[in-house]
């Protein structure tokens, strides 16, 4: 029961977390590099600009993983 309650409240924790970051990216100060959910480039942006884009993704996926990893495997 507790486990339960505790995963249900980890993926909702994930999802607000989620969405806030497609709204800031959205709305935000930053360009949205995508053109739709598919994660296709849009015609006009520069290579630089892929390159710094797929380095904030990678380098958060990354970060997520090492952070995560402390709690699930508790080393």
């Amino acid at each position: 029961m507790k486990i339960g309650i505790f995963i249900l409240s980890v993926v909702f924790t994930f999802g607000i977390l989620y969405g806030a970051i497609i709204m800031f990216i959205k709305f935000g100060p930053f360009r949205n590099p995508f053109k739709d959910k598919w994660g296709r480039w849009k015609d006009d942006v520069s290579r630089k600009e892929q390159i710094i884009w797929n380095f904030l993704i990678i380098g958060s996926g990354i970060l997520l993983v090492n952070m995560l990893r402390v709690f699930i495997f508790n080393n």
